[in-house]
Formats: structure tokens, sequence, C-alpha cells
């Protein structure tokens, strides 16, 4: 294959993956809502100022009443001890299934990274060898000769 054709190539598999990267920094939403404690779930919930809350597993995201914002924590994997809080207060529960997130994003999103490495190191190792800086076979590189 062409020189150059490899190297456009090289660069432009360097550059979208340095833009995934950056898009996988950049947008992570659970950062932007805050994490409060238990304790301070369960009040806020028994003084009713608690509006909407969506549970998928242990996680709990929700929202406050009258605007305040938005929370998240992570609570206990039993919801009984409090959802009967939130019905009395007039809250809006949802439940959310953990299986919702497909499987190719997961995948993607654990596996890309590696792959990505090692695609990089196989990349560098095989120039490298042309290039004769790893000797084959015992034979010194033909500038140590």
């Amino acid at each position: 294959m062409n020189p150059v054709i490899k190297t456009v190539l090289f660069w432009t598999f360097l550059g979208i993956s340095a833009l995934l990267l950056f898009q996988v920094v950049r947008s992570t939403p659970a950062d932007r809502v805050p994490e409060i404690s238990y304790s301070r779930f369960m009040s806020e919930a028994e003084a009713g100022n608690v509006a909407r809350v969506s549970i998928a597993g242990s996680h709990i995201e929700g929202q406050y009443r009258d605007g305040k914002g938005t929370f998240r924590l992570t609570g206990p994997s039993n919801p009984g001890a409090f959802l009967n809080v939130l019905h009395e207060k007039g809250a809006e529960i949802w439940f959310k299934d953990l299986s919702s997130v497909s499987l190719p994003l997961q995948l993607l999103g654990t596996w890309a990274p590696l792959i990505l490495l090692g695609a990089l190191w196989f990349f560098m190792i095989r120039q490298m060898q042309r290039r004769g800086a790893i000797s084959r076979g015992g034979e010194p590189p033909s500038g140590l000769r």
C-alpha cells in the first residue's frame, strides 16, 4: 500500500479516536447532577419536596418540587423502604430497566480504548520492524553492522 495513504489513514484514525475520547470525557451527564446522601433524600421526601423519582436498581434520580433542581443518589436495592413515603407525599415514581443500555454501546465504551491501544501498538511495532529498529532472527539492524 502507498505510504502516503497509510499516513493519511493513520492520522485520520488518530484524529477520530481523539474526537471520540473528547466526547466521552466531555459528556458525562451524571457529573452535572449533584449527588445527595440517602438521609437527605429521605428527609426531603418526608418533607414533600420530591416531585419525581426514577429508580433503576439502586440508582435513584429525581427532581425537587417548584423547580429547585435535580439530584441523584445510590439507595438500597430494595426500594420498599422509601416508596411508601414518596407515594404518601404525592411524588411521581418511575422504574427503569437496568438492561436499557444496548450491548454494542457498552462494548464500544469498554473495549474501544483497549482495541485502539492494541492497534496503535501493533502499527508501531510493524513500522519499527520495517525500518530495521528491531532485529529479526538475531541479525543486527542494518545501521549497526
